[in-house]
């Protein structure tokens, strides 16, 4: 009985001091080694720090609050940050005029919400920046991975805009493949599906144990239709933004919205990203056929050639940018809604 007492005490002391020694590696040693690195692209950005990346990648959810044959409506879900705020679902827009005559709602995905940015650089802030002196509120019905019939149902329920008020859809990158998104595993991970399930179970308190998830993984996409296909949804959604957009009397504003995939500058470099190749084709395929046709250069606005005039790709991926990106967005939506008199 006593060698026993004495054999446990000795496992429970080396598990003590395994556990000691892990603690102080996962807490100490390996944000050291494997510290959130700035992207090139935020070289500039005296915002960027690892408070702002767990922001950036923490508010990603969204909610469905209105079901209907045509779509869902959706919203983001509300966070309270020092550098990323939602409430009531609406990213925070900066500045807000004392007394708005007018409204101008911008809706679209990911790259309307700008998680990549404060809510100060969003490319809706900036437009509202623009638009101050004018009376004008830009609000912000960005949610990430929306497609447009989901933005355009947000807009036919959500009470978002008044009459004469101006809605915006950035849209094109999450219409473009029809299709769902998976993660693939990779590495020794798949071979190893009980250590892989350990490093997710632990994940939520190890940052090695995120580290070692997210390095285990990469993107892959599952094409379930033709671009085609795509093509057509896309053009139901734009009627029916044209419908609801009448029958609110809102003046209604389709930019169709650039991508590292169709848009490469060489002084940019080529696309180096982890998505196959099918999905690259059928993204490519879906933008050629709704800019080539001439059923559609009355209904949208061709915006795939906004960042032409920088010198220096604002691209953090294949879509996001970073606030020099953002900037171009609102000095063309600005440019365009000057020029046809809606801000007058």
């Amino acid at each position: 009985m006593n060698s026993f007492i004495r054999s446990a005490g000795r496992y429970g002391l080396a598990a003590f001091i395994f556990a000691l020694m892990f603690l102080v590696i996962d807490t100490l040693l390996v944000p050291r080694i494997y510290g959130v690195g700035r992207i090139a692209a935020y070289a500039q950005s005296d915002y960027w720090s690892e408070e702002f990346v767990k922001e950036s990648t923490t508010v990603t959810d969204g909610e469905i609050i209105r079901q209907t044959s045509v779509g869902d409506a959706s919203i983001m879900t509300d966070f309270d940050g020092r550098f990323i705020n939602v409430e009531g679902g609406i990213r925070r827009t900066e500045p807000v005029p004392v007394n708005a005559t007018r409204r101008i709602v911008v809706f679209g995905g990911s790259t309307t919400f700008c998680a990549e940015v404060p809510d100060s650089l969003t490319w809706p802030s900036q437009l509202a920046q623009r638009v101050l002196e004018r009376e004008t509120q830009v609000i912000n019905a960005g949610l990430s991975g929306a497609e447009f019939a989901n933005r355009v149902e947000a807009l036919a329920g959500l009470n978002l805009t008044r009459s004469g008020d101006v809605a915006i859809f950035y849209v094109g990158v999450n219409d473009a493949v029809l299709g769902y998104q998976v993660n693939r595993v990779v590495g020794p991970l798949a071979r190893w599906p009980r250590l892989r399930r350990l490093i997710e179970v632990t994940m939520s308190w190890s940052r090695s144990g995120r580290i070692a998830l997210d390095r285990s993984q990469q993107l892959s996409f599952d094409i379930t239709a033709t671009s085609t296909e795509a093509v057509d949804r896309f053009r139901n959604s734009l009627a029916r933004a044209e419908e609801v957009a009448l029958a609110k009397n809102v003046r209604l504003l389709v930019v169709l919205q650039p991508s590292r995939l169709i848009e490469t500058p060489h002084i940019w470099g080529t696309v180096n990203e982890s998505v196959d190749e099918s999905y690259i084709a059928s993204f490519k395929d879906f933008y050629r056929l709704l800019i080539d046709s001439p059923d559609f250069h009355d209904h949208f606005i061709d915006g795939t050639r906004i960042f032409d005039s920088l010198n220096e790709s604002p691209y953090l991926d294949i879509v996001h940018v970073q606030e020099d990106g953002n900037e171009a967005i609102a000095s063309f939506m600005y440019a365009e809604l000057e020029s046809r008199g809606w801000l007058d």
